[in-house]
């Protein structure tokens, strides 16, 4: 499983990798976590070769997460998606590029 963590806030992506670590670890599964700060950089890994688990927070610095999903869906119909975001104001955004769930911080483990 190949994971995306696209965030542009360093401890963000450190708690929301450590978290998912913890869980994968009890239950015994092997995944890659890949870091990003910013859409662009994800949407050009992700052209390259595929994630199955993309964690996408929707406000950051260039394109937004919405922006960047929108992006995504033209190349990847099967990746799921999760937004992870401080605001329930885009969670229709988010449902019409097929999020398969919207996680408004602070989330519990």
């Amino acid at each position: 499983m190949r994971i995306a963590i696209v965030e542009d806030i360093a401890e963000e992506r450190k708690l929301l990798r450590s978290r998912l670590e913890t869980q994968f670890e009890k239950r015994g599964i092997y995944a890659e976590l890949v870091e990003f700060e910013n859409g662009e950089d994800f949407l050009i890994a992700a052209k390259e070769r595929p994630f199955t688990v993309v964690f996408l927070d929707i406000y950051m610095s260039g394109a937004n997460g919405i922006e960047t999903a929108r992006e995504l869906r033209i190349f990847d119909s099967d990746a799921l998606l999760i937004f992870t975001t401080t605001s329930t104001d885009h969670a229709l955004d988010g449902f019409k590029v097929r999020a398969m769930h919207y996680l408004v911080k602070p989330y519990p483990e």
